[in-house]
């Protein structure tokens, strides 16, 4: 991403015929659930380099094409932006990530 990007984004996948198609729908929905969670207990803002209001939908990563489990992929932020390069350094800041990501996966797992 350039240095003027900034922000967030979840990764979830596309369904690729034969391989993923079981795992699309649980995993849309929890990419919502950690894409609410994340934005809510950070203020950290929606990637406005990649993504549609946080979510990328993507059929090219075989790390999503092959699991047999739901599964997205969290970019916190953009390391070559400054702004989102010192959140993500601050030990308080990947704290709340961290508190952030457990209340979406809770969200999620209450179904």
């Amino acid at each position: 991403a350039p240095a003027s990007g900034h922000g967030f984004h979840i990764i979830q996948p596309l369904p690729v015929p034969g391989y993923n198609d079981g795992i699309v729908p649980d995993s849309r929905r929890l990419g919502k659930a950690l894409r609410d969670a994340y934005r809510e207990g950070t203020g950290m803002p929606y990637s406005n380099y990649r993504a549609e209001e946080g979510i990328d939908n993507r059929d090219d990563l075989g790390g999503l094409n092959l699991s047999k489990v739901p599964k997205v992929f969290v970019e916190c932020g953009n390391m070559r932006n400054a702004g989102d390069a010192a959140k993500l350094s601050d030990p308080s800041f990947r704290q709340r990530i961290a508190q952030a990501l457990a209340n979406g996966f809770q969200t999620y797992f209450r179904g």
